[in-house]
């Protein structure tokens, strides 16, 4: 029994010695395949352009690559390297993976032309092992304010500027395009990293307007959308951003309005036959003014009275000057296809007589300067000329109403004097070219100057009731674009 024992004690010992020893080998064997070479694996140290340095991993590469080109179909991959702008030709297969920047899995659609990319491939077969969006890359995405310098290579976006590599690519609808094809009416997104643009993307492009048929609208103003506003001119022809576009034409009391809608490249004719004047009706009206050698203005430019000269039907202004003589301002009213207007002015030197006009009545003799046909401004309401009305007479600027009282009367009126050319409108209204005078009414009054090749103006004025003529000078118009 005792035996039994011993024998029993020993296979123990024995094996808690065999665990020992088998301990001590595991260990050894551990130690030893730590210290053995490692495997080469990818490198994600950065070199000193910032740009992840290619290192091999087994037979894959690792770069950050632009997406010039693609096809889903084929399974063509054209990837620009941002270190060099060399480009080469990958193949997507059914185990490549494409991912967001997050390391999301995403379908192939979701990377576009145009995007920079974390790219691994297999070097020898060329064949995509995954394609993630590079988190080291920005994007800057709705720039409409931008513009473009050739000659140093930066790109202007609001008010910083960026450099764009040599090798910048720019699409539109994955379709390459030149920066000559570019136009400040687009809507771009622009992909870089750091400071430098490696990849433009053209959200929105630009097409045409070509204007028809609107030669009632030269001169005045055109409205495209809520934002651009410009001159009416000849052969005109406006680029903007794709997109649809209330289009309206003004000048004077005349106004068009077309829906249109703007696609990339396009051309879109604006027809405005539709809106069109009345026919016009004019007048010859013949001008006395007396004494002779003096400057006759016509709704602010100088005529020559020695012959007729043609009026539309309304009203225009007159004004007669002439050294030593009390100018005359005052207004006449066409309504008839002949008209003819005597024009007298006084001598400065003589206090008591005002310079007048009058018409001629059929039997030869000036009229007295009382209105015909119910309208008080037929004759004259100048500012220094002679007012009517149905209970005055005038008579060579003396006033005499029914009660004997003797009183002078005279209306003023605002002169625009320059810029000379441009075409005024005030409240809306058209009132000539400047320079151009126009009845004195008081309050506020929103002044727009328009000129063909030049930036639209509007000045806000406040005329007082001051019981004078208002002499308004603004500044020289300043050349558009």
């Amino acid at each position: 029994m005792e035996e039994k024992r011993t024998i029993k004690r020993k296979q123990k010992n024995n094996t808690f010695l065999y665990l020992l020893i088998g301990g001590f080998l595991l260990i050894l064997i551990i130690s030893l395949t730590s210290l053995l070479p490692k495997s080469p694996v990818e490198s994600k140290d950065n070199g000193e352009d910032g740009n992840t340095v290619q290192q091999p991993e087994g037979e894959r590469t690792v770069i950050p690559a632009i997406i010039a080109g693609k096809d889903v179909n084929s399974g063509k991959y054209t990837l620009r390297g941002i270190s060099d702008g060399q480009d080469i030709n990958l193949m997507f297969t059914d185990s490549s993976l494409t991912m967001d920047k997050y390391g999301k899995n995403v379908t192939a659609e979701k990377l576009k032309v145009g995007e920079i990319v974390e790219a691994t491939y297999n070097k020898e077969t060329s064949e995509i092992v995954s394609l993630q969006i590079w988190d080291k890359a920005w994007r800057y995405q709705g720039i409409s304010n931008w513009g473009l310098d050739g000659e140093d290579g930066s790109i202007r976006i609001a008010d910083k500027f960026y450099q764009y590599a040599d090798y910048l690519l720019i699409t539109r609808d994955g379709e390459e395009l030149t920066l000559e094809e570019l136009d400040t009416a687009d809507e771009l997104l622009a992909v870089g990293y750091e400071k430098k643009i490696y990849s433009i993307i053209v959200t929105k492009g630009h097409g045409t307007l070509k204007f028809t048929d609107y030669e009632d609208f030269i001169g005045g103003t055109a409205y495209i959308g809520k934002r651009a506003v410009l001159a009416v001119e000849e052969d005109m022809v406006v680029t903007v951003r794709e997109g649809d576009y209330e289009v309206t034409l003004e000048k004077g009391r005349l106004t068009g309005t077309k829906t249109v809608q703007v696609l990339p490249e396009e051309e879109v004719e604006v027809n405005m036959g539709e809106f069109k004047l009345p026919p016009v009706q004019s007048a010859m009206v013949t001008l006395h003014v007396s004494p002779e050698g003096a400057d006759l203005y016509v709704d602010g430019k100088e005529v020559s009275y020695t012959e007729a000269i043609e009026l539309e039907y309304g009203k225009h202004s007159i004004k007669a000057t002439l050294g030593g003589y009390k100018e005359y301002s005052g207004i006449i009213d066409v309504q008839e296809e002949e008209k003819e207007l005597y024009i007298k002015l006084a001598a400065a030197d003589n206090s008591s007589e005002e310079s007048t006009a009058g018409e001629q009545n059929p039997a030869g003799e000036e009229e007295d300067g009382s209105s015909s046909g119910g309208d008080n401004s037929s004759t004259d309401s100048g500012n220094n000329g002679t007012s009517t009305d149905t209970d005055n007479t005038n008579n060579n600027g003396n006033n005499t109403n029914n009660s004997g009282n003797t009183g002078g009367t005279s209306k003023k009126y605002v002169y625009i004097q320059s810029p000379e050319g441009a075409s005024v409108y005030v409240n809306g209204e058209f009132k000539g070219i400047a320079p151009v005078s126009y009845p004195k009414t008081t309050g506020q009054q929103y002044i727009t100057l328009i000129q063909s090749g030049y930036n639209t103006k509007t000045y806000t004025v406040e005329v007082k009731d001051d019981g004078e003529d208002v002499k308004l000078n603004f500044p020289a118009m300043e050349a558009s674009n």
